[in-house]
């Protein structure tokens, strides 16, 4: 059990410290206290499924988890050493077009622009589904079916390239229009904004990928604890009911997203269908972190410094460019004992290793997690930047979007989880940019206050 080794009551020490110091920044105002989604982001994955899920640890060789969670105290000593450095690095970079954009594009207009998007791409589903409507909003099959986006694991195809930017593009559109409904500044263009968002969160829960989802909808929840108008006691009870809900629906989402939903759906209780209570799975990367580690002293595999954070990196170019694309995380799933000679991979399921887990397999036992850490440490400087640049809506919906991405960071640190952010960021630019060519730089600012929230600036028409 984890609870018998040092290094986990000095990992689990440094990170209270360390989310302790976070909060007391955030209370004094500092940005740099967004370091917190990392620590939090730490804690839900290393540290919360032992306790839910001991059984699963009993078998787990002590030496291994002593050793894991020295690599967890590694990656967050890492981590705060060079984040306030990486942080200041990423604040010096220039930024042209924010202004313009923060003065003269008003919610309405970036919803229009975002809700036009989201119409676009929506139409573009629902022809995929041959004009099923019902069944591109509600794909009860789930992964059993056909879905708006559905495409082979292995496409070597232009159209497998463009299947997939649209997805990712729908799922930045999505998570967007979960912010901007709190700052339209009347009530017909904030119930547009919430018919489209609630329209998209059936096709994003029912299609089986959890991690979409949230993307999606995480969003929205930070967005409405930070700027709802109700008082800070009912936000958080909201909140509580928001993660219970999830718990609830993920347990569900886990166990019948491979046969479909048709039978849960049609059934009066749906805790009939199941045998025993439905566990909550999929935030061991402790246990993960434990195997990779076994993998590399197995002697099956070797530090691969850093080709795989490259492989990573250039998976975007599509296979009909580069035929001979590494395929992602194949080896380790296949020593994981997933390999199956049905599909396209050789592996019946990818295994998520963690962002620690992908630092140990790139540099190694004792540089890897220092490595993570690094990267991790970039990205909060990035939080950082737009989170203070929040006073542009634009901005805002972009910090919105990447903190909630945050969480999907901790089972792989991969462009997988960051292309909606990097799409969002691209139009985010496209905008300020047009703005800055059109009006140039203006002076004439109104300020929209959320009740009991800090103030977004956009333009006076």
């Amino acid at each position: 059990m984890v609870t018998n080794e040092l290094t986990f009551y000095l990992a689990a020490a440094a990170l209270l410290i360390l989310t302790v110091e976070s909060c007391v920044r955030l209370l004094k105002r500092d940005s740099f206290g967004i370091e917190i989604v990392i620590y939090v982001t730490v804690f839900a994955w290393y540290f919360v499924d032992p306790f839910l899920n001991p059984e699963e640890y009993g078998y787990l060789p002590p030496f291994l988890l002593g050793q894991s969670y020295g690599q967890v105290l590694l990656f967050l000593i890492g981590f705060r050493v060079v984040m306030p450095a990486a942080a200041r690095w990423v604040l010096s970079r220039p930024s042209t077009g924010v202004l313009a954009a923060m003065q003269r594009l008003t919610p309405e207009r970036i919803l229009i622009a975002a809700g036009t998007i989201w119409f676009l791409l929506f139409a573009i589903g629902i022809a995929r589904m041959g004009g099923d409507v019902i069944g591109a909003m509600f794909p009860v099959d789930s992964r059993a079916g056909v879905t708006m986006w559905a495409r082979g694991a292995v496409e070597s195809s232009a159209t497998g390239f463009l299947i997939a930017s649209a997805a990712y593009v729908f799922n930045a559109v999505t998570a967007s229009l979960g912010v901007l409904i709190f700052f339209q500044r009347t009530t017909f263009w904030r119930r547009i904004g919430v018919a489209m968002f609630a329209i998209t969160l059936p096709y994003f829960f029912l299609q089986g990928a959890r991690s979409a989802f949230l993307a999606a909808i995480l969003p929205f929840i930070i967005t409405y604890l930070l700027y709802g108008r109700r008082s800070l006691v009912i936000r958080l009870a909201v909140l509580a009911v928001a993660f219970v809900c999830l718990d609830q629906g993920f347990r569900f989402v886990t166990a019948f997203r491979n046969t479909g939903f048709r039978d849960l759906l049609a059934a009066k209780n749906p805790y009939e269908l199941v045998d025993e209570p439905l566990p909550q799975v999929g935030l061991n990367m402790i246990e993960e972190l434990c195997f990779v580690n076994a993998y590399l002293d197995s002697g099956e595999a070797s530090p691969a410094y850093g080709a795989r954070y490259l492989n990573e990196l250039l998976n975007f170019i599509p296979r009909v460019i580069w035929p001979s694309k590494p395929l992602l995380g194949i080896d380790y799933a296949m020593w994981r004992g997933f390999e199956s000679d049905e599909g396209d991979l050789g592996v019946s399921t990818t295994v998520a290793t963690g962002m620690i887990g992908g630092g140990v397999l790139n540099f190694g036992q004792i540089l890897g997690p220092v490595a993570a850490g690094i990267l991790m440490a970039i990205w909060a400087g990035l939080l950082v930047r737009w989170w203070e640049q929040r006073k542009s809506l634009l901005r805002m919906a972009l910090f919105m979007v990447s903190a909630s991405l945050t969480f999907n960071l901790g089972r792989d640190i991969t462009l997988l989880v960051l292309w909606p952010v990097i799409f969002a960021y691209f139009f985010v630019r496209l905008a300020e940019i047009w703005a800055t060519s059109r009006f140039g730089q203006s002076t004439q600012i109104a300020i929209v206050v959320p009740a009991d929230s800090p103030s977004v600036q956009v333009a006076v028409r």
